[in-house]
């Protein structure tokens, strides 16, 4: 648990419900539950997510007129204190299905910045993105980050946060254990509120 007895809110935004962002996912719970603590993952893969229609109604209603499987997220993120992101790079971005999850995220945008309802915390949130790609572009985590810096905005979190990015992994069984248990060591930092802003990109 967090110290306002909320887990820590892990969004996996895969398409793929066991790949190598999953297994990233997983270690850091690992470290969590290491440290005392405690985390949901909330998977987008097997919903029912339409995309944003930019309609514009949750400027008006605060509520999406869609009614489809991101009411869970919904409730999910409005409960939350501590979140991470887990994603693959699909095209130097987020996948279809976690963008979809994304920009339907607006709502908590929309409620702050357009109906001045403004979110209040019993402590003040923190954020974390982990990312896997399986090239090694030089600008292959620049997109998740901007992404990520406008979505923590959007539902009232800090627009900094701590940032773990992994190249060239094509599969789960392609990571290096090293690594694994760095993310296992971000999971305990992150859930004993020790965890700096780090920027870790590994070649």
């Amino acid at each position: 648990m967090t110290a306002d007895n909320q887990p820590i809110l892990g969004l996996h935004l895969s398409p793929r419900p066991d790949g190598s962002s999953r297994l990233l996912l997983d270690r850091f719970q690992k470290g969590v539950i290491a440290a005392g603590g405690a985390m949901d993952i909330l998977a987008a893969s097997g919903r029912n997510i339409e995309g944003c229609r930019g309609c514009g109604d949750c400027y008006v209603l605060g509520e999406c007129v869609i009614q489809d499987d991101m009411n869970i997220f919904y409730e999910a993120v409005a409960k939350a204190t501590r979140i991470v992101v887990s994603t693959p790079v699909f095209f130097y971005g987020v996948p279809a299905i976690g963008k979809a999850v994304i920009d339907r995220l607006q709502v908590f945008w929309s409620r702050i910045y357009k109906l001045n309802q403004k979110r209040s915390f019993p402590r003040e949130p923190k954020g974390m993105v982990l990312a896997v790609g399986a090239t090694r572009g030089k600008d292959l985590f620049i997109p998740i980050k901007l992404c990520a810096k406008y979505l923590f905005d959007a539902i009232g979190f800090p627009r900094k946060f701590p940032f773990a990015g992994y190249r060239r992994i094509e599969e789960p069984k392609d990571w290096p254990l090293d690594q694994l248990d760095e993310v296992e060591g971000y999971g305990r930092a992150f859930a004993s509120d020790t965890l700096d802003l780090i920027d870790v990109d590994n070649v």
